[in-house]
């Protein structure tokens, strides 16, 4: 669900490309592939050489990536707790919820070392839920933000009651994925086309499960289950890190 629902709100990252300057000439274009793809690559070699350390990055990166998308706040200090609360319920609550079927998928992202991902995973949970409780305290009375409320509790519930993978899944594709293409549709439909952004979304999509199956023989394991979370998981944070730069700190922030 992830590859088929997920990956296309990654690949409209050429669109947003388009819409920040880098359709411009073709120079631009083959600039922003290059380093596109360079962040990813590097993504991938420091994972394969520091795996503890890479997936604690990843886990803290997309909290702050799931947060951001969901925070609407005008006030800085309810955003931030949007981010962490929204992001961190979502990224840590599944490991601290479902320990035991997370522990055998970190050992495969982390070549048995997951301990320390681990611990820091129900660390960073406690605090936030800490930091729930005054987020709750504080917006209770905003009447603007009771619906974003109200998605919260949804999320915990998803979190805590369904599988850990399957969890991750309803909410990265139905909650993420859905909001992020609005939000980018609302901001360039007056630049393209939406046949035309779901001809570039799609052609990026293909090229990705194109760049995953080609993953899965050179980097095989010898065990089936172990090379697709791989791939899926090193996969996915290799177009998280590229994706947020560009979201995250350009888009939003232009």
């Amino acid at each position: 669900m992830v590859v088929l629902i997920g990956l296309p709100h990654g690949a409209l990252d050429g669109a947003i490309a388009m819409h920040l300057g880098a359709g411009r000439n073709i120079s631009f274009v083959f600039q922003f592939l290059f380093l596109y793809l360079l962040c990813g690559f590097i993504v991938v070699v420091l994972w394969y050489n520091f795996p503890p350390i890479s997936l604690v990055v990843f886990l803290i990166i997309s909290m702050i990536h799931f947060g951001w998308g969901d925070a609407n706040s005008k006030i800085k200090l309810v955003s931030l707790l949007q981010i962490i609360c929204h992001g961190g319920v979502v990224v840590f609550g599944i490991v601290y919820f479902h320990i035991d079927e997370v522990i055998p998928l970190f050992d495969m992202l982390t070549q048995r070392n997951s301990n320390f991902p681990i611990q820091l995973s129900i660390y960073i949970f406690y605090a936030v839920s800490i930091l729930t409780i005054l987020y709750v305290y504080l917006i209770y009375s905003m009447r603007d933000l009771r619906l974003r409320l109200l998605e919260l509790a949804v999320v915990w519930a998803i979190v805590i009651f369904l599988p850990p993978l399957f969890g991750f899944a309803v909410y990265f594709c139905f909650i993420h994925t859905t909001r992020h293409i609005r939000n980018i549709w609302m901001e360039i439909k007056t630049e393209m086309s939406l046949k035309a952004l779901i001809t570039q979304a799609s052609i990026l999509t293909i090229a990705s499960w194109g760049m995953g199956i080609t993953a899965f023989y050179i980097f095989d394991s010898g065990d089936l289950d172990t090379n697709i979370i791989r791939i899926i998981f090193i996969g996915l944070a290799a177009l998280t890190v590229p994706h947020m730069i560009l979201v995250d700190g350009f888009f939003r922030n232009k």
